[in-house]
């Protein structure tokens, strides 16, 4: 009777295409990646515009880093992360670059109308909204919220100060 049921297992298993495999990869999986397209019809209310930007994002270890490339713009004054999901605006946790007094130490300049800026940040580097539980300093909570699809790429100008592009961010398994 044994001898049948090892014999019959495999054998349905083959008639209904169903295989076992085991994952033999030694290969890490790639470090999680985030990315969004930024225009002014994501703004809440949207905004007519002719901007347009790209934001990409990797997380290596206990570091991001992080390149915003945009164009169209006139006047940047800054631009961030925020915490909020789609439509609904929210709190800042991470300057990408600034023209204005207040952002952090560290934080690059804005290109004015049009380019790129690059940077690798760690936890240091993220603020607390007020009000939305994120704890200064913690690159977890960053990661928690990155990972939550809850997290939104903002350029702000002098004629929109309250973002004149937005894009929320997906992770590169979307």
């Amino acid at each position: 009777m044994r001898r049948t049921l090892a014999i019959r297992v495999p054998m349905v298993l083959a008639v209904l295409g169903l295989t076992v495999s085991v994952a033999s990869s030694d290969e890490p999986p790639p470090p999680p990646h985030f990315s969004t397209s930024l225009s002014g019809f994501n703004e809440a209310p949207p905004i007519l515009s002719n901007g347009t930007a790209t934001f990409s994002a990797t997380v290596n270890g206990l570091s991001l880093t992080y390149t915003l490339t945009f164009s169209g713009l006139t006047n940047v004054t800054q631009a961030h992360l925020h915490f909020a999901q789609s439509g609904v605006p929210g709190g800042v946790f991470l300057f990408l670059c600034s023209n204005v007094g207040g952002a952090p130490a560290g934080t690059p300049a804005c290109p004015t109308s049009a380019g790129t800026v690059t940077r690798t940040v760690t936890g240091a580097d993220i603020i607390a909204p007020p009000g939305q539980g994120v704890t200064a300093g913690s690159f977890a909570d960053a990661l928690r919220i990155l990972n939550s699809g809850e997290a939104y790429a903002n350029v702000h100008t002098q004629a929109h100060g309250g973002g004149e592009i937005r894009g929320q961010l997906n992770s590169g398994d979307d």
